[in-house]
């Protein structure tokens, strides 16, 4: 004969065990993690669990924040806004748990970001001296036509032809001279002008020797004549104020757009005098422009010189 237990006896034992089965796993679950879900639920609700312990002085908080605003901004942080923050350990000499250490530093305001450079256009820019354009001169003469007027003058130059230093160049030229080789008080003449091919002109260059006698004072004449031909051809008339100096046999040199002219006196012999003629491209922006010009670089064949 078996004896039954009585049923009220057996279901309330079973619901005692899952009332603390269940607690047990509520604790777990509230109080795990240093009470992680607990203080949201707080927070959630407003329960205001943690209202004393928020007030109790906060343990030194290891942080890479700046020292001079972590603390401030730490004891004005409100308890809501530190409730689902890990609390301290119960030993005072351990730090913070890293999820204090993540909520301080994210309260720190972060730095403003600077704006990108804006693109503009570089249309209106000033102009920057080494690119700028330059005017520049060239001759107003062709190599054939100066030879013959020089010829027409008095000077036999003879014709255009291809010069001695290679193909590349052409000139015509002449000399004279009066009295012997050696002689201190023989007079000279020698003019020169060189070119291209097509006639393009590069440099004159006339050299005189006129001794204080009838034959240099004889070549002084051709040789003033021949300077005044050269600048009335070329039309530069600008550079017909050195006629004034060169009258009176004192170095002068003048430079414009490209051009130079220079005369000065040989210091072997004060007797002795060179002019030179010609252009003469120093500055980046005069070389520039004379490139864009230059009809040898041309793609297309230029016009013809009439």
């Amino acid at each position: 004969m078996s004896v039954a237990p009585p049923r009220k006896k057996s279901r309330a034992v079973f619901w005692i065990a899952a009332i603390v089965i269940g607690s047990i796993i509520l604790a777990t679950a509230f109080l795990a993690n240093d009470m992680r879900n607990l203080r949201a639920l707080d927070a959630r609700y407003h329960l205001d669990l943690f209202k004393g312990s928020a007030q109790q002085p906060s343990r030194p908080v290891v942080t890479t924040a700046d020292p001079q605003t972590a603390p401030a901004q730490t004891a004005n942080s409100k308890p809501a806004e530190i409730a689902g923050a890990k609390t301290a350990p119960a030993n005072p000499g351990t730090t913070t748990a890293a999820p204090a250490q993540k909520q301080v530093t994210a309260a720190k305001k972060p730095a403003a970001a600077k704006p990108p450079p804006a693109r503009r256009s570089h249309i209106f820019d000033p102009p920057v001296d080494p690119l700028r354009g330059a005017f520049v001169r060239s001759w107003r003469i062709m190599g054939q036509t100066l030879c013959a007027d020089l010829s027409k003058s008095g000077l036999s130059v003879g014709e255009w032809r291809q010069s001695a230093l290679g193909a590349g160049t052409f000139e015509c030229s002449y000399e004279i001279q009066k009295g012997g080789n050696g002689d201190p008080n023989a007079a000279s003449f020698f003019i020169i002008v060189r070119g291209t091919p097509t006639g393009e002109l590069d440099n004159i260059r006339i050299k005189v020797i006129m001794p204080d006698n009838a034959d240099g004072r004889a070549i002084g004449e051709t040789f003033v004549d021949a300077v005044v031909l050269l600048l009335t051809e070329t039309r530069w008339l600008d550079f017909q104020t050195a006629l004034e100096a060169i009258g009176k046999l004192q170095d002068v040199t003048l430079e414009a757009f490209g051009a130079k002219l220079a005369f000065f006196r040989e210091f072997r012999n004060d007797r002795s005098f060179n002019l030179q003629l010609g252009l003469e491209r120093k500055a980046p922006e005069q070389i520039r422009t004379a490139i864009v010009f230059d009809k040898a670089r041309w793609t297309l064949p230029s016009p013809p010189a009439k």
